[in-house]
């Protein structure tokens, strides 16, 4: 027991970042659980360095960058978030029963890149006009098709568009440098927060990712089509959770010097390679080490992750991701965005760059054409999930919070959450019908005895019958957060635990990892399995006892270093699972960790764990 639990330094400080805890209860997303906070310091280092990147795929080196005082007098975000972060909040702040609203700002800070000693500004131009507010979409319905269906025709007009896209002036907003810089300066903890300068901007990691990637989406499409004069122009989607063509990178992005060509991507993972939707880098031979899965088990990995982060979630904090409101920004990561959105990200970066770069890291994700067209069907796992029957959240702090974005005029539009939820309505646009979706959505999985890729189990899980007490003895149980007197760690190899399993019935059984703290540089990433103590790397996801994966990409803030964290709460959806492995009146259940990828080896932890219903 001893060996899987440490403390934590009291005072945990990480040069410039401070991470700082609050007692709470895990599923209080609006209060405050951890933060981040940037230092005088770090914000005057940032800023001396602050400077315009040009069009190469890295940024500029320190001190070869647009003087300071450019940033500094910017006071709009444009283009981004007007509202929210879900990592750096400030510690001190109360947290307010009101939306994270559209702010403005006194400069716009880069992040720098630790291990390149750069930094990489993406603040955008300064609007001309005044700011507009959204009126629905008047024009025609457009169709967004599956990217491996899409004719010649149609490839040729969406090479044309991107093609004068890039012809735009650096400093138009409409222009391709500025598209992509929309991603990272957000991402990348470029703003401050209106009405607490202290508190960071980041939405990825809470109920505002799925919302504010479709309003990117909506005005880059029309940004697109306005450039080619077709009103009627859609945006292609990447259909990869379809197995049967869909899932390999669209053979029209592999054409070396067209406009939607990124040399920054792994080749290694070209067709014929198929899209692994649980890959973790470091376990395929473009990182230099053997690949352990096969195409078959590949194709069947990927239904189960589809299935298990999209098809059977329920609870809408679980698959969006927890709110944040004002003054308290961590929310916790939704299934979706973890699986399969983080690792069609890590598949697609270049394993040649120090940070995965493009696709693999969030200041560079929006160099790559191919960004747009995963988060089309990021974005229409949307509508799927809705399509089962599950609502949108109705809270009125989701539904007004604000973006600000420059539009295909560029005006800088004032929009809001509300206005995003019904796509065909307001936003005139839908996704081609894709019959596929029922293999993953009608998926039952089998105990993994059952399957093809069936292991011997040991003697220890055949006992773990339902009421067991034996496993208790076995392994170590992990309490709440409230009631763990030490973090968990989990290095390189799996860890297994026991969490206690209450009485309950509800629409959904989430397992909660409470207070979990990685690494914000490290490719964090491990899969989560129950009543099968024995799952190590090379076990399939393709089984019952298979319940979700963790990932966290890389990314990076003012004044950071290596050893900063960020703090959230991993959920993962097990009810269907413990029904078919008939454990739904155990006591307890046994819970492993595995970790996977690069970096594997690196330790992170988590306060607590807990068996909840919602």
């Amino acid at each position: 027991m001893d060996s899987l639990l440490g403390m934590f330094p009291a005072a945990l400080s990480l040069d410039r970042i401070k991470l700082q805890h609050r007692s709470q209860c895990p599923l209080l997303p609006n209060r405050s659980r951890g933060a981040l906070k940037i230092t005088a310091s770090a914000r005057k280092e940032a800023n001396a360095a602050a400077g315009e990147s040009g069009n190469p795929s890295f940024p500029s080196k320190k001190g070869s960058s647009t003087p300071a005082s450019i940033i500094d007098r910017r006071e709009l975000l444009a283009g981004t978030i007007a509202g929210g972060a879900s990592l750096a909040a400030s510690p001190t702040g109360p947290v307010l029963a009101e939306p994270v609203g559209s702010p403005t700002f006194k400069r716009c800070q880069p992040a720098k890149i630790e291990n390149t000693n750069t930094f990489v500004a993406c603040c955008p131009p300064k609007p001309k006009r005044d700011t507009i507010d959204f009126k629905p979409d008047t024009g025609p319905m457009r169709t967004r098709p599956a990217a491996h269906l899409v004719d010649e025709d149609y490839i040729q007009k969406y090479n044309e568009a991107y093609a004068k896209m890039r012809a735009l002036p650096s400093d138009d907003p409409r222009s391709f440098r500025q598209q992509a810089n929309v991603h990272c300066v957000y991402c990348n903890f470029g703003y401050r927060q209106e009405g607490d300068p202290k508190s960071t901007l980041q939405i990825h990691f809470n109920w505002l990712f799925l919302p504010w990637h479709r309003w990117y989406l909506y005005y880059h499409e029309k940004i697109l089509g306005s450039l080619i004069n077709d009103p009627t122009f859609a945006l292609p989607f990447w259909n990869w959770d379809n197995q049967d063509g869909g899932s390999y990178i669209p053979e029209m992005f592999r054409r070396e010097g067209t406009p939607i060509f990124d040399a920054n991507r792994n080749e290694a993972n070209y067709a014929p390679a198929r899209v692994d939707l649980g890959y973790a880098p470091g376990v395929d031979p473009s990182f230099g080490e053997p690949t352990y899965k096969t195409d078959d088990q590949i194709r069947q990995d990927n239904i189960s992750v589809m299935y298990n982060n999209v098809a059977k979630v329920k609870l809408q904090d679980a698959f969006f991701g927890a709110p944040i409101r004002k003054g308290n920004n961590n929310g916790g990561d939704g299934s979706l965005e973890k699986a399969p959105h983080t690792a069609v990200h890590v598949f697609g970066g270049s394993p040649n760059n120090p940070n995965g770069e493009d696709l693999g890291n969030f200041y560079s994700a929006g160099k790559d054409p191919l960004f747009y067209c995963h988060h089309g069907n990021v974005d229409r796992m949307w509508d799927v999930w809705r399509s089962l029957g599950n609502q949108d959240f109705t809270d009125a702090d989701y539904l007004n919070t604000e973006f600000l974005f420059f539009d295909e005029n560029q005006d800088l539009v004032r929009v809001k959450v509300k206005d995003s939820i019904d796509n065909q309505t307001k936003l005139k646009y839908k996704y081609a019908s894709m019959p596929q979706d029922k293999v993953w959505i009608n998926y039952k999985p089998l105990p993994l005895a059952k399957t093809a890729f069936a292991q011997p189990k040991s003697s220890i899980v055949a006992s773990l019958v339902p009421g067991a007490t034996a496993m208790a003895a076995e392994y170590p149980l992990v309490k709440s957060s409230s009631q763990n007197a030490e973090p968990v760690k989990v290095g390189a190899g799996p860890l297994t635990i026991t969490v206690a399993q209450p009485k309950g019935s509800a629409s959904d059984e989430l397992l909660v990892l409470e207070e979990m703290v990685v690494g914000m540089q490290n490719n964090t990433n491990f899969n989560v399995f129950i009543n099968l103590p024995e799952a190590n790397e090379t076990t399939t996801l393709s089984c019952a006892e298979y319940v979700g994966s963790f990932y966290n990409i890389p990314h990076f803030m003012p004044g950071m270093t290596e050893s900063s964290t960020r703090t959230t709460n991993a959920r993962f959806s097990i009810k269907p699972n413990v029904e078919i492995l008939g454990l739904k009146d155990a006591d307890k259940l046994v819970v492993t960790l595995v970790p996977r990828g690069k970096d594997k080896e690196k330790v992170f932890t988590f306060k607590g764990a807990s068996i909840q219903y919602a």
